[in-house]
């Protein structure tokens, strides 16, 4: 889940720049600039607002419930970029960086939260507590998730059509194609893991049940 997640959005993460510099600003780079420069600060903030949002989700609908409810809204996100990116009114793109780190938010702390499940699970199966070796394995996918990503983002740009040399002349179906990947691609990504998420069967009435039969097995720690 992570991995796919880490690949469909870390793809698009530099055509987020240049649909801000070339598509809504016109290739003016001082005004596409300043404009992702307010998309950092609305991408901190309602980032960190995601984070305590999905959690009062999970305790609601349980941390499966909550990261599909998060896969869903990035989902709608992405979709909505279409239109938030608009060169008519500038503004609208700051929803756009800022509803995306909403839901990366979410993402990552349930993300964070469902290992502990696991390793939960994997103990009352084999006997064993390997929080280390879980981790170390899932942070491993994560970054080569991420990695793969970042490194297959120049591919993807030139795979647009974009053309250096034309500065703010870009063709318009390079433009098209960076907004047209720039949605597709994480919804993709959104997808599988979406699939993945739907063999996950931690529900919290079985953690319940495992928590029980872990403390009956070696007392509460």
């Amino acid at each position: 889940m992570a991995l796919s997640y880490g690949l469909g959005t870390s793809m698009v993460g530099a055509l987020g720049y240049y649909t801000t510099v070339y598509y809504v600003c016109g290739g003016n780079l001082t005004l596409g600039s300043l404009w992702n420069l307010g998309m950092g600060f609305a991408s901190m903030i309602l980032g960190l607002a995601g984070v305590p949002f999905f959690a009062w989700v999970a305790g609601r609908v349980g941390k499966r419930g909550a990261m599909l409810t998060v896969q869903l809204c990035a989902i709608l996100v992405f979709v909505s970029s279409w239109w938030l990116y608009n060169p008519n009114i500038h503004w609208l793109q700051l929803f756009a960086s800022g509803l995306i780190a909403f839901t990366q938010g979410g993402f990552w702390m349930l993300y964070g939260a469902m290992g502990p499940d696991v390793i939960d699970y994997d103990e009352l199966e084999s006997g064993k507590r390997r929080e280390g070796a879980f981790t170390s394995c899932g942070t491993w996918i994560m970054k080569v998730g991420l990695a793969l990503g970042i490194g297959a983002s120049g591919l993807i740009l030139s795979l647009t059509g974009f053309n250096a040399e034309l500065g703010g002349n870009q063709l318009p179906g390079a433009l098209t194609n960076i907004r047209l990947y720039f949605m597709a691609i994480p919804i993709a990504g959104l997808l599988l893991a979406m699939f993945a998420l739907a063999r996950f069967g931690l529900t919290p009435e079985k953690m319940a049940d495992i928590r029980a039969q872990l403390e009956a097995r070696r007392g509460k720690v």
